[in-house]
């Protein structure tokens, strides 16, 4: 990671450089190689300022904070650039597919796939029950679907309910 800290209307300390490079080191694990960071500190009256800028292959993370204390002013902006780091690694980790930037043919891009609608994913747990007890527990729920592992027969088992009110038991083969 190259760092380069540049102080405006304000004495130059090794010790806040020092304790910038601290701190913009600990999101290294959030970036890729190269990584070039630039860091203004600076003071307007009262005010210190710290504005920080990342650019890391292009992909480009802004943040400016101001407080009545450099230290806190560090602080804040490096709490701001932790955020949209963790917030872009969520993003990269929910996404579908390959997460390479490796740029797609041209061709996959003419044939396009139908658009899905909108829909929301979910994870739960998959219980293990008998029938008898996945049919109590939607009688008494309100919900209209029930996934479970059958400890009869070790399989997993989808319950719905229907719209009319009666049951379908779906035993899938995951062979």
């Amino acid at each position: 990671m190259q760092i380069s800290v540049t102080f405006r209307q304000l004495d130059p300390s090794e010790a806040l450089k020092n304790y910038v490079t601290d701190r913009l080191n600990k999101f290294k694990r959030y970036l890729d190689e190269p990584v070039e960071a630039h860091v203004v500190l600076g003071l307007e009256k009262f005010r210190h300022l710290a504005d920080v800028t990342i650019d890391n292959n292009g992909r480009i993370i802004k943040g400016k904070e101001e407080n009545t204390d450099m230290y806190a002013a560090i602080d804040l902006v490096m709490d701001k650039i932790d955020m949209q780091l963790k917030k872009f690694r969520d993003k990269l980790r929910s996404a579908k597919g390959d997460r390479s930037r490796s740029v797609l043919p041209a061709v996959a891009e003419v044939e396009e796939a139908p658009a899905l609608p909108a829909m929301r994913r979910k994870r739960l747990e998959v219980p293990a029950l008998q029938l008898t007890d996945a049919v109590e527990l939607m009688q008494g729920g309100h919900d209209d679907l029930m996934v479970f592992t059958n400890v009869a027969s070790g399989s997993l088992n989808i319950l719905y309910r229907r719209q009319d009110g009666s049951y379908v038991l779906a035993e899938p083969d995951l062979g």
